[in-house]
Order: C-alpha cells, then structure tokens, then sequence
C-alpha cells in the first residue's frame, strides 16, 4: 500500500504563504488516488496533518471517496473567506472588525452558535442561523448584560457576506441569510449639547490642546480620524475655508495609518473667524514645541499631533474628550456628540439638509435625514405657524 506524502507551500488568494500536503493510496481500477489538504500556516503543522491522514488511511484500508471526506463546515468556510477573500474588499481596520464579528460564531463552544459553526456548509438553512443568532441575544457582553442587538445584526451581516461568497462559488444552493428574520434595532436619538453644555466644555478644555480640536470638532462636524489626519496645507486662511480629503485609522495589525475619508469622496467648506483664531492659536503652541524638539520633530504638517510631531492616537484622544465632558458635568456625551451638535444646531437654524450632508460627509442625505429625522421643538413650531399662514389665506 503507497502512502509516502509530501508537504509543499503555496500563495493564497489573499497573498498568504501556506502549506499543503498529499499522499498517495493504492491505485483502484488502474486509476491513483490522492488525498491532500491545504491552509496550514506552518511546515511542521502540515506534517503533522499528514502523518495523521496517512495514520486513519492505514486504518481504513481503503482511501476516502470523495463523499466520504469530511464535509466542509460554516467555521472552515467562515475562516477560508475571512483569510482568503475579506482582505480583498475590506480596508484593515474593517476586516479587523470583521474577525471580531466572526469570533461570536467560531470560537462557540456550546449552545446554537456551536452547532451552526459546526453545521456542514452545503447543509446550513435558515432555521440554524436563526436559533444561533437569537442565543447570541442572550449571550453575556464585556461591560453588558448581554450582546447589543447592533452587535448580532452585524455578526449576522459578516455572515450573509461570507454566505454569498459560497453561493457564487456553488458551495451553497442559497443563502439562508435571505429567508431569516433579524432582530429589530431602537435607533436612540442623536445626542446634541445645549448651547449650556457647550459653553462649559469650552471652559473645561480652556488650556490645552483639547480646546481647539474641540471647537473645529464643534464647527465643522467633521470625523475623529479626518480631525487627527488634518494637515497645515489643508487650511485656507485666505479663504476661511479647510478642506478633508484623508482620515486617520487605528488597528490592531499595521498600527495608525492614513486613509481616505469615509465616503471616498474629497470635501471643502467654509469656518468662522472664531475658529481661524483658535487653529492661529495652535499653529503658535505648535511651532514651540517644534523649536524644542529641534531635529527630532517629526514635520508631518498635522494641525493635531504629539509634542515631537507625530500622530495622536485616535482612541486617546476619544477618552480625553470624554474626561473633558465629565470634568464639565455632562453625561451620556462622546466626541462622536460633538459631530451631532454641529449638524442638529445647523438643521435647527434653518441650514439645507444638502449643505448639512456635504459639510458632515455623507455619502447622500438620505444618511443625513435618517440620522437627524427628530423634530427640534423650534423646527416644529416654526411648522405650526407656517401652516396656519397657509391655512388662513390671504385676507378679503
């Protein structure tokens, strides 16, 4: 009986260097049969792997048909797309998120998530991936009770995604994703800072640097990651205009890196003299702290940066804004309020929803309508009185 087997490596869809073994069982009808398998990351793994096939082949006696080989499950396909095609449609931080997501299914060691990763691929239907996606509801969170019903809506998401994939591939007959009924999501309204809170935040951040991101953040709506990728050149002092064409992203695997903004898409608006003075103001503490630094400066040209130049890490700078609302006394607020207390004062005075969208950086203003669709109490009784000024006419 033959069954000497080789390992070799090989390059994957996603550009990844893995090994592979085969080996060799006794010729039936004249014809030889090979037994091979691949996705290992390292040569010793893929020995290993074959040493144990050749083992349960001598075993047997007999090699393997094709059915007889064991059926590809949810979790194999799951990781095969998550290593081999993800990376070919996700930015890092996405497909990062993507692991995640994916971790609730894979990484299940009991209950109905365990027995949908464990479910043959071709055999997978919606009855399955319902019950796994309603015990995830229950399922205990970090720093909650229970996952978010936003979560198990993306963990579902990551899965359709992966399922069509099968389905173009003819792995799966249909995507059982299309016949399951997702839990529904509350939308909370967005949370805006009264002229109040705002007047103490500025006064709790009066000193530092936080001030100034605090006040563009308040003025222009714009992305955490746009704030910190936002460079000298980009101001139009001329003009009072700035302009974002790049964000800044944080991940696990290639550290902070520059990016294109959200939408893709390039944006230039206008800013108040009160803001010009503020970004005169940090040009100023900044061009000090670069005479310190002498040759160590690193001159990236940031508006927002460390002491020697570099980058501010984006999560830092989430929690000392946070830290500079509570020391101002406001509650339930992020920085991600700041963005929405720019666009709800702006829609409230009156301002297009068009020029509300492209100063926020939406992709179209259905994104905007559907974020900021609550009445403002001035907004509703300036609706009232317009109204009765119809409904009156003009006087006889």
């Amino acid at each position: 009986m033959k069954t000497a087997g080789s390992v070799w490596k090989y390059t994957a869809r996603s550009g990844q260097r893995l090994w592979r073994f085969q080996f060799e069982g006794d010729a039936s009808e004249g014809k030889r049969q090979r037994l091979s398998k691949a996705g290992f990351s390292t040569r010793t793994d893929a020995l290993n792997a074959l040493h144990e096939a050749i083992k349960n082949y001598r075993e047997r006696k007999t090699l393997p048909t094709a059915t007889a080989m064991p059926l590809e499950t949810v979790a194999d396909w799951l990781r095969t797309w998550l290593r081999d095609y993800a990376p070919e449609r996700c930015q890092p931080k996405t497909l990062e998120r993507y692991f995640g997501l994916a971790s609730y299914i894979l990484d299940a060691v009991q209950g109905e998530p365990a027995q949908l990763a464990a479910t043959p691929l071709a055999q997978v239907d919606h009855k399955i991936v319902e019950a796994a996606l309603r015990a995830l509801l229950r399922m205990k969170a970090k720093r909650k009770e229970h996952l978010s019903t936003k979560t198990v809506r993306e963990v579902a998401g990551v899965l359709g995604v992966s399922l069509n994939e099968a389905f173009r591939l003819e792995k799966i007959s249909i995507n059982p994703l299309l016949r399951v009924k997702l839990p529904k999501v509350e939308r909370p309204e967005a949370r805006a800072l009264t002229p109040e809170e705002i007047q103490k935040l500025r006064e709790a951040c009066r000193g530092d640097w936080t001030f100034t991101f605090v006040e563009l953040a308040l003025a222009t709506g714009a992305r955490r990651g746009e704030l910190l990728a936002l460079t000298w050149p980009d101001i139009d002092w001329l003009n009072s205009s700035l302009g974002i064409s790049k964000s800044v992203e944080e991940t696990l695997s290639a550290g902070i890196r520059v990016k294109g903004p959200k939408s893709g898409k390039s944006r230039r608006f206008r800013v108040g003299k009160s803001v010009l003075a503020t970004l005169r103001f940090q040009q100023e503490q900044q061009q000090a702290c670069r005479c310190l630094c002498a040759t160590s400066y690193q001159a990236h040209d940031l508006v927002f940066s460390q002491a020697d130049g570099s980058f501010l890490v984006p999560h830092l700078v989430s929690q000392t804004v946070i830290r500079r609302l509570r020391k101002a006394g406001i509650k339930r607020a992020s920085l991600h309020t700041l963005r929405h207390t720019h666009a709800s004062s702006l829609l409230s005075q009156g301002v297009p929803l068009p020029a509300v969208s492209v100063r926020l950086g939406h992709a179209d203003t259905n994104i905007t309508a559907r974020i900021y669709s609550h009445a403002l109490p001035q907004d509703d009784a300036r609706a009232a009185e317009a109204w009765e000024n119809v409904a009156r006419g003009p006087i006889q």
